[in-house]
């Protein structure tokens, strides 16, 4: 069982959990150089790595009417076929890069389900347009790298961030939200999650609580009715999965939609929109912490430790506790009484009162005080405790370079 170096401090300082969860990294948003800055529906990279297919709406709602392309930033494998599938809205649509690159998908058509593709074999940022309506924000951009992505699994070990960031920009979707506190809620831990409909809100029952929520790909999230501010519903903003419907008021109604994808969902109660009653679902990968939320490995938020770790901890808690210990032994030896005896050396039994002699003036007891010392049991105490040190060194010598397990690499 190999003890890396991080292990190592982690056992020493008693923080094991930090080890357990090292590996852990963020996904790191790549360097546009401001290429989505006038982009309204730009909320962080969707890292779709380790799919085969990944596939991009040309037409999505976004930068005041329909011409977003949805994701607007998504990370692929090298090897992966990206497919743009028009939506039919905003009019004529095109995919084209920017400057010298590989898309041109020719005139700009406006027929929904036209689809263009293109497989993306070496690594870089790609950037392109939809050339009619650049100027209003219409761009996107494929980063190609290697790695793993969405099908990298969700185990405990080892987690990326996957998907848009924790707490994506809205762009001033929640501005009117009165409930919203500036935060996305976690549930990344969760198989389902329920919203209510009809929460206090915005001056009224008129909320969605919690407004903005964080999910991994399928799980599934169910809205549920209080049956207060009178009829709402579900609606994607949008084109998007969401529409439970006529707005009803019943208290107790569900509906229910399973996220697949990852990327941000934003929806309204079309009666109440303008009231500020919205909501976001956000679907992406752990945030880093393993299921269940916790900080330990078996993700209880405690310090679970292996064997060699419970080994080297206890002697560098016996190191640092040995001398208490042994100067508390050598006071108390110090300070104790031993039995008394007969004239034969046996102990003596209390088989009545004995006369009381008047024993003979000694010379007063000198008691050792606080700036004294027994030169004897202060010699002992830094002999035993170098003796201690000297094992500690001579294990540690043993344990990693006659042994199989390491402590410094």
């Amino acid at each position: 069982m190999a003890l890396s170096r991080r292990q190592f401090v982690g056992a020493a300082a008693g923080t094991a959990a930090l080890a357990a969860t090292g590996t852990a990294t963020a996904q790191e948003e790549p360097d546009y150089g401001g290429w989505f800055d006038d982009v309204s529906n730009y909320d962080g990279t969707v890292d779709q790595r380790g799919q085969d297919t990944v596939t991009i709406t040309v037409g999505a709602q976004g930068n005041n009417g329909a011409f977003a392309f949805d994701p607007a930033a998504v990370m692929v494998s090298p090897g992966t076929e990206v497919v743009w599938e028009w939506t039919g809205e905003g009019g004529g649509h095109n995919v084209v890069s920017d400057g010298d690159g590989p898309l041109d998908s020719g005139g700009a058509v406006s027929e929904a389900g036209t689809t263009y593709s293109h497989t993306f074999e070496s690594e870089g940022i790609f950037k392109y347009v939809c050339v009619p309506h650049e100027a209003l924000g219409m761009k996107g951009a494929v980063v190609v790298r290697p790695g793993g992505g969405s099908s990298g699994g969700s185990g405990s070990g080892g987690q990326q961030q996957q998907g848009p960031p924790a707490n994506p920009d809205y762009g001033g979707w929640f501005d009117d939200v009165s409930n919203y506190d500036g935060t996305t809620v976690d549930r990344t831990d969760a198989d389902s999650v329920e919203i209510s409909v009809g929460s206090q809100g915005n001056n009224g029952a008129f909320a969605f609580d919690p407004p903005a929520v964080r999910v991994t790909p399928g799980t599934e999230v169910t809205w549920s009715w209080t049956g207060e501010g009178g009829g709402h519903n579900v609606v994607s903003d949008g084109d998007g999965p969401l529409n439970s419907g006529d707005p009803v008021s019943e208290a107790g109604t569900t509906y229910s939609h399973t996220f697949e994808e990852m990327g941000v969902y934003k929806y309204v109660c079309t009666p109440h929109e303008s009231l500020g009653m919205k909501g976001a679902v956000v679907v992406g990968g752990p945030l880093g912490g393993g299921s269940g939320g916790g900080s330990g490995q078996d993700g209880s938020g405690g310090i679970e430790l292996s064997g060699p770790q419970w080994l080297l901890s206890g002697s560098v808690l016996l190191a640092f506790f040995s001398p208490l210990l042994f100067a508390v032994a050598m006071r108390r030896r110090q300070n104790g009484r031993p039995p008394q005896t007969s004239g034969g050396g046996e102990l003596q039994r209390a088989t009545g009162p004995e006369p009381v002699e008047e024993a003979a003036e000694t010379e007063p007891a000198v008691e050792l005080g606080h700036d004294e010392y027994d030169p004897k049991g202060t010699a002992a105490l830094v002999a035993f405790y170098f003796v201690l040190i000297g094992l500690l060194w001579v294990f540690m010598y043993f344990v990693e370079f006659l042994g199989r397990v390491s402590i410094i690499g």
